[in-house]
Parts: structure tokens; C-alpha cells; sequence
């Protein structure tokens, strides 16, 4: 049994780290779209322009 806990403390802690990889990878693209917009290279995201 402990031997399973193991392995699933493992695997719950990979998906976890693969998620905030990917959440970051994620923030990191709509932050550099933002500042595109904010310097006028892109249209603006919205009506008002505001990320």
C-alpha cells in the first residue's frame, strides 16, 4: 500500500508540475500579445483596448 501512495504522490506532483509549466507558457504569450497591443503593433483586444 505504501508503495502505491508513493506512486500516485509522484504522478499527482508530474501532472502538477506539466500544469503550472503550461499555465505559465499560457501567461507568458497573452503578456507579450498585451504589450504588442500597448505598443500599437496589433489592434486593439477589445473595444476599450485594455488587456
Amino acid at each position: 500500500m505504501l508503495s502505491r501512495t508513493a506512486d500516485h504522490l509522484f504522478w499527482m506532483a508530474r501532472y502538477t508540475e506539466r500544469a503550472e509549466k503550461s499555465c505559465a507558457a499560457g501567461l507568458s504569450r497573452q503578456h507579450r500579445q498585451c504589450a504588442q497591443h500597448a505598443r500599437g503593433s496589433l489592434p486593439p483586444l477589445n473595444k476599450g483596448g485594455v488587456c
